[in-house]
């Protein structure tokens, strides 16, 4: 399996979860996402990631980590400001830089993981346009995505 079929970010859109209500705790008046954290992460537990943590506050969403194999993951969650609000969910695998010397960089477990917030995701029964992105197309705002977090680049998504 390579590492360049994982699409390591989605959207989906779903009024499940708060994206108006500036809540006291927030650090910043977009700090929404804590309700979509604390969801995917009883999600994830329902799945057998036993080892994600509480999430946690950042300054644009939350957070939250988990491991196995001997891999850390970070997930991030937030709100997309647009016209018509999406929720963006991207998972990043820490890998040290003795793990890129000795060749163990890979991409590990992360096919699980990604392969684990998919079902969450299209479980939920109000979650609608569940998209997945390649990290650099996505960033470069050239990404319509795809229905699965393992798929193929299409001619739209050359690396570049």
């Amino acid at each position: 399996m390579q590492l360049a079929i994982l699409r390591t970010h989605v959207t989906f859109r779903t009024s499940r979860f708060n994206q108006t209500e500036v809540r006291p705790y927030f650090i910043n008046p977009n700090c929404f996402g804590d309700d979509c954290a604390a969801w995917l992460v009883s999600g994830l537990h329902a799945r057998g990631w036993n080892e994600v943590s509480e999430p946690w506050q950042e300054d644009w969403g939350w957070q939250t980590s988990t491991a196995r194999a001997g891999r850390k993951y970070l997930i991030s969650i937030g709100s997309t400001e647009e016209d018509q609000p999406e929720w963006l969910v991207h998972v990043q695998e820490h890998v040290g830089f003795l793990a890129r010397l000795r060749g163990k960089a890979g991409p590990g477990a992360l096919r699980e993981l990604l392969i684990a917030i998919h079902q969450v995701l299209v479980a939920g029964p109000d979650v609608e346009r569940v998209r997945w992105h390649f990290e650099d197309v996505f960033m470069g705002g050239r990404s319509t995505g795809e229905g699965e977090p393992v798929s193929p680049r299409t001619a739209g998504e050359a690396a570049g």
